[in-house]
This record gives C-alpha cells, sequence and structure tokens, in this order.
C-alpha cells in the first residue's frame, strides 16, 4: 500500500529516499502499518502515514494523523508534566513521594518513606518492572490502585542506588503529580502538555481514541502473518507510564516542543533547569552506547553524538522517539507490529542522518569523561562472585578466575574483559552476542547487584537453589496466556517454554523448584495446593493464566 500525507503532512522538505526506505522496511518485516514525523527547529518537516491499520479486511490507510499506542513512550510525556509542576513549585523533585500520598506510609512497601519524585522519573527508586493489562476506567481511581500495587511488591533495589526500568514508578509520580495539582492525571497532562503543544487528538481514553482514525495492534502468527490483537488494554493505574494514544502528527509537536520549536507556544515548555533535567544522565546503564535514564528519557550516543529519546511496546504496538538536541532535529517512528528482528530505532536514526548532512560521518566519539559514576575500567568489586537473578535477564553466575572475571548467563559462558570506565564484555568476534556487564551503586565489596544488557540483576541467595522433580516438571507442562501465549513443554528431562510472541523456543534452566530462567528473563509458576500450575508469572511483569495442560513430556 503506497505511503499517504495526512493532517499537516509537510510540504517544506520532500521526503525522497528516506521515506520510500521506511516503506520498504516496512514491506520486508510485513508491518501492516506506519506512520512517521520530521521535525527540526522550525516544526514539523514531515509528518506521513505508510500502509493500513490493521491486518484485517477493514483496514484503512495510515496517514499522519491515525492514532497509535506509545506504550513507554508515554512516560517522557508524564515527566514533562511532573516537571511543569516543578517549574511551579508544585511538585520539588527531591520531595518525598509519601509527603504527596501520606497513605503510602502505611502501604507496606520497604522503604518507601525514602523514595523521591527525582527517583521515581529516573528509574532509581528499586520498583520492579510490572505491566496489568487491565482495570478499573475510572482516572479518580489511579492513586489507590497505585498504592493497592505497591503492596504486593518487594524493592529490586534500595531506592537511589541503580537504575531498574518500572512502570510503577511512573504509575506513582503521575499519581502523586495528579494529587499534588487537584486533579486527575489525564487533566493534568492535558492542561500542561497536550493543549499548550496543540497535541489535539492525544488521549488516554481507549474510549476516545476509537473514535479517531485509529491503528490496530498486531502480532505474528504461524508463518510470520500479522494477526489483529483483538485484547484491548485499558487500565488507569498504568497510564502514566505507558497508556497514551497519539499520531505522528501529534508526537512531532511534542518533540518540536522539547527542540524549543514548538508552533503557537508563547514560550518554552520547561525551564532551562527543567529542559537540562530532561538531557542530563541520571543512572548509567553500562552498556557500549553509554546509554543512561536522564529524567524522562534515555541519552546514548550514535555516531558520535547525544541522542535523547525512547521506546515503546505494548500490545502489538511499537514506538520509537530520538532526537539529536545538539542538531535541533528529531523524529518519531509508529507501528502497529513489531516483527522479530526489525529495529524500529535504526530506522529512526537512518532518518535522522538523511535529514542532517555529514551526520553519518564519524563525531568526536563518546565523551571520555561520562557524566555518571565513572569508574577505572580494569576494577571489580571484590568478592563478586556468586549468583544473581534478573527478571529480564535469567541466572547469572559471576566467578573470579585468574583475577579476572568470569559469566555464565543462562548456561552460556564468558570469558569478561574490561573496556573502560567499570564496564566489563564477554563474547563477540565470532563467540557469541557480545554480553555487557556492570556493577551499579556499589562499595568495593560483595556487590548486591549486577547490570547486564542494562538490565539489573540482583544477589541470589545460593541456599535457595533447588532442582525440581520429573513430577514437578509434569505439573507444570501446559499452554499458558494474557498478552503472549507460552507452551511450557519437558524434552529430555529438561524444561522448555515455546512463545507465540517471540516465535521460538527456549530452554529454561531451574533455579528453584517453581522458578526457572531462560534467555528472556524469569518465570515462576503459581502453584496450588495439589502442586499444579495454575499461571506463571513471567518476568515479574504479566501473570499468563494456564489454558489447558499438554500430552507428553515432548514437543
Amino acid at each position: 500500500m503506497p505511503a499517504r500525507e495526512g493532517g499537516e503532512a509537510g510540504t517544506r522538505k520532500e521526503a525522497g529516499a528516506p521515506f520510500r526506505h521506511v516503506e520498504a522496511e516496512r514491506i520486508r518485516y510485513r508491518i501492516p502499518g506506519l506512520a512517521l514525523a520530521v521535525v527540526d527547529r522550525t516544526g514539523v518537516l514531515h509528518a506521513q502515514g505508510f500502509g493500513r491499520t490493521g491486518a484485517h479486511d477493514e483496514a484503512e490507510d495510515v496517514s499522519a494523523t491515525t492514532l497509535f499506542r506509545l506504550g513507554s513512550v508515554t512516560k517522557p510525556l508524564t515527566a514533562t508534566a511532573v516537571l511543569r509542576l516543578h517549574d511551579r513549585g508544585v511538585m520539588p523533585l527531591d520531595q518525598l513521594v509519601v509527603d504527596v500520598l501520606p497513605a503510602l506510609a502505611d502501604c507496606g512497601y520497604p522503604a518507601v518513606h525514602r523514595i523521591t519524585v527525582r527517583m521515581l522519573l529516573g528509574h532509581t527508586a528499586g520498583l520492579p518492572h510490572d505491566f496489568f493489562p487491565t482495570g478499573s476506567r475510572d482516572p479518580a481511581d489511579l492513586p489507590a490502585m497505585v498504592l493497592g500495587l505497591l503492596r504486593t511488591y518487594g524493592p529490586v533495589a534500595p531506592p537511589g542506588t541503580a537504575y531498574s526500568y518500572s512502570n510503577p514508578g511512573y504509575d506513582l509520580a503521575g499519581a502523586a503529580a495528579a494529587t499534588a495539582a487537584g486533579t486527575t492525571f489525564p487533566h493534568l497532562v492535558d492542561e500542561l502538555v497536550l493543549r499548550p503543544l496543540g497535541m489535539v487528538s492525544t488521549t488516554f481514553d481507549p474510549a476516545v481514541a476509537m473514535t479517531h482514525s485509529l491503528a490496530l495492534g498486531n502480532w505474528y502468527g504461524p508463518g510470520g502473518t500479522p494477526v489483529v490483537e483483538r485484547q484491548v488494554a485499558d487500565n488507569v493505574a498504568h497510564y502514566p507510564s505507558g497508556f497514551a494514544f497519539s499520531n505522528a502528527l501529534d508526537m512531532g509537536r511534542f518533540v518540536a516542543g522539547h527542540l524549543n520549536a514548538a508552533n503557537g507556544c508563547p514560550d518554552r515548555l520547561l525551564t532551562e533547569e527543567s529542559q537540562r533535567l530532561m538531557r542530563t544522565a541520571h543512572a548509567r546503564l553500562f552498556v557500549p552506547d553509554e546509554t543512561a535514564s536522564t529524567l524522562g528519557f534515555h541519552r546514548w550516543q550514535w555516531q558520535g553524538h547525544p541522542v535523547l529519546g525512547h521506546v515503546g511496546d505494548i500490545c502489538g504496538y511499537g514506538a520509537w522517539l530520538a532526537m539529536l538536541p545538539d542538531h535541533r532535529i528529531g523524529a518519531v517512528l509508529l507501528a502497529n507490529a513489531i516483527p522479530p528482528g526489525f529495529d524500529g530505532m535504526s530506522l529512526v536514526h537512518r532518518i535522522l542522518a538523511a535529514y542532517t548532512p555529514g551526520l553519518e560521518q564519524q563525531g568526536p566519539g563518546p565523551a571520555t569523561t561520562p557524566a555518571v559514576g565513572a569508574q577505572r575500567a580494569e576494577v571489580h568489586p571484590r568478592d563478586t562472585a556468586g549468583v544473581f537473578v534478573g527478571q529480564a535477564t535469567g541466572l547469572v553466575r559471576l566467578a573470579e578466575k585468574e583475577g579476572g572475571l568470569a559469566a555464565e548467563i543462562n548456561g552460556r559462558q564468558l570469558r569478561l574483559r574490561p573496556v573502560g570506565n567499570g564496564r566489563f564484555e564477554g563474547g563477540g568476534s565470532g563467540d557469541g552476542p557480545r554480553v555487557s556487564l556492570g556493577f551499579p551503586g556499589t562499595g568495593p565489596d560483595h556487590p548486591a547487584h549486577v547490570m547486564v544488557d542494562g538490565e539489573l540483576c540482583a544477589r541470589f541467595d545460593e541456599r535457595l537453589l533447588a532442582t525440581p522433580t520429573p513430577a514437578d516438571l509434569a505439573r507444570y507442562t501446559g499452554t499458558y496466556a494474557r498478552l503472549d501465549e507460552v507452551t511450557v513443554f519437558v524434552r529430555d528431562g529438561q524444561l522448555y517454554l515455546y512463545s507465540q510472541e517471540d516465535l521460538r523456543e527456549f530452554r529454561c534452566l531451574p533455579v528453584t523448584r517453581t522458578m526457572f530462567a531462560f534467555e528472556g528473563g524469569v518465570i515462576d509458576f503459581m502453584v496450588g495446593a495439589t502442586g499444579e500450575a495454575h499461571a506463571i508469572r513471567a518476568r515479574n511483569a504479566v501473570t499468563l493464566h494456564r489454558t489447558g495442560a499438554t500430552e507428553g513430556a515432548a514437543r
């Protein structure tokens, strides 16, 4: 389906080869629909749709005004609203959240009295990832629902010590901001962000979104065929972290606002201080491109230039936002499917390079003195050896060998080498995918956490390690579904799972009798009194309920 322009799709600059490449990538990966906006300091240069609103017969052409779900690209909207309250003196960043929501003091979450607004926006509050697709639809319920969820959590790290990406952290920030402002969260964002920037179609309410041109999320069935995702996620508890609907044109205006180029905006959206906080590294992820969280975005190096951006993924939708502050150029890409192997951010980088002459030439390179937590390259904490578990990483074993470090990650053996600034690498150069590792927020002895490819892993008490019996494994086999559908089976005495979302199978390694690690993270079987599993808690983020048992041990 040929690309179509929509809304105020730009005529200032011809789309040309970059946009033809977007259409080629859409066809190559069988993505039903994409939308893209490119902006500079003058505003939206070009906004355009490609393909169809879904893999169904009633699908329409995508335009620049077609709505998509943003997933976690909602977080920059939330952070911008919170920082506007900070600029007005309503919500200081170092204020304890419990001072805004006194009921937090009695929610039972450990160390809740130490969490600040700044920690929530920078993902250093120590809250888990978590995600529940359905819940209340009343925006007034947001504070109570967030408090209810906090009662079920344990901290993944002490507040303020390490980066750990958290949806509940942003939900708590949004609930606190709405409470401090005396309004609901959607109204707060509308007043402080959407209306000032002219984002007229952006909404949090699916019932409103469906009155616009709306792309439907898709997943990939057998043979890589896109299939419409028929479950609509709607839960006000996650509005601040990932539930906004928007289109390429509105999100282009948002990026332009952060480049100080919002058309019709009489003054800057944020003060200089708040703009700096959204651009300055807050916590390291220990990855090669020096990615760090800021207060609202992530910051990384590409072609020697700093990039600010965010990625979203929810219910068959993908969103990628990136801007080059030094060049005052940015882009947003929205998709109604994320096929295996598709790298939306690389496509956005390519678009930005096409609009910025000379950008593909290697720039000055990453800063030799990073902004956060500089460490000597060859030093690692003493007494590092042990077992670590990461909800998105799996099982990590570290050992000190011949004065250096060795790692075993989900059964893969790696010799680690220091590469600078407290970061270590293993693999690469024909030895499998490269793995990046670092030790956040630790003293010189016995680190409590390790960061593996940007994901936090906590030290695990080795006395709790256990091996399930063959009878246990048999009771876990079956099909479990919610957002993803996974089939659990046994082969040659080992547990495996097949993910319909990833279209592949994974070998699972036992951590305890009910907990298993695999390449995609950790699953924990929720069992009843008889030992039969009725659900899986996957990556401490989604509960998949059992829909049926499988016969036999092998798939």
